[in-house]
């Protein structure tokens, strides 16, 4: 039985805080070069030089030497370091924990490389019960608050996976997956959710025109490809509504309440999976 679970079991569960602390001590205790686990944990100049700006952190000169094995471990441990310092709120911990995997290789057998990382997150959130999701976009990855299972499988992950096919559509996508993820309930946002969705029709319909104009055309040509009536009559219903909302409530405000945000979101993955459905 899982540790957390057991000590539920007993009436003495973690709260989101001591669940927090779990997460990084059993990371930490991972990560730490020295720490006997079966993986190299080493890093290039390059790599700890992309970290350190990427993140603003001071960087050691001394450890920028040419040679590849030169200072590797010591360069992997002062990275270790820098998460720790800011690691003492769950959102900072998650910014420095995904760029420094993000600096490092894709995948590089036994070494420490972006995979191992991912997974060990994936794992340790999952281990943590700390509702939160591992997304990866291209060959990087950022993290995602977990809303209710179903819909986050059926409305985010699965429109990602099938954007594959409409490239700038899943850019945009993605784009607004880790701004919402970063916490930015901001009318940019909500506007990229939007021009995903428009995008994504301008990609299926293979025209450059507007969403106001490309929900009749796919309605005409869902139509004229045998798709029921009833049908195309409710997407065109639910279009204007996402529509309307959007010029009511994001179009004039800086900030968005986040839950029409997450509306937003949860809608324009409604849209692409009835739509890609049907195809």
């Amino acid at each position: 039985m899982n540790f957390i679970d057991y000590r539920e079991k007993l009436g003495i569960g973690f709260n989101d805080e001591e669940k927090f602390k779990y997460l990084k001590t059993i990371i930490f205790n991972v990560i730490t070069p020295d720490s006997g686990y079966d993986t190299y944990f080493f890093m290039s100049a390059r790599e700890y030089f992309d970290f350190c700006n990427l993140t603003g952190s001071e960087l050691h000169s001394n450890l920028l030497g040419d040679s590849y094995r030169s200072h590797s471990t010591e360069r992997f441990s002062d990275c270790v370091n820098i998460l720790r310092d800011h690691s003492y709120v769950f959102s900072d911990f998650l910014l420095y924990y995904v760029s420094l995997a993000n600096s490092l290789p894709a995948k590089n057998g036994n070494r420490c490389d972006r995979v191992f990382m991912r997974n060990l997150l994936t794992g340790k959130l999952e281990e943590s019960r700390i509702p939160y999701e591992v997304m990866k976009v291209d060959d990087e990855f950022f993290v995602f608050p977990k809303g209710a299972k179903e819909l986050d499988d059926a409305l985010v992950s699965e429109p990602l996976e099938w954007l594959k096919d409409y490239p700038q559509a899943r850019k945009t996508f993605c784009i607004a997956l880790k701004q919402y993820a970063d916490g930015q309930y901001i009318r940019d946002t909500a506007d990229n959710f939007r021009k995903a969705l428009e995008t994504f029709l301008q990609e299926y319909l293979g025209n450059g025109k507007n969403l106001e104009t490309n929900k009749a055309k796919l309605c005409n040509q869902l139509g004229q490809n045998g798709v029921n009536p009833e049908f195309c009559g409710l997407l065109q219903t639910l279009l204007n509504t996402y529509k309307n909302i959007n010029d009511k409530y994001v179009k004039h405000n800086d900030a968005i309440d986040e839950k029409l945000l997450e509306f937003i979101m949860y809608q324009t993955g409604v849209f692409i999976r009835m739509i890609i459905s049907v195809k």
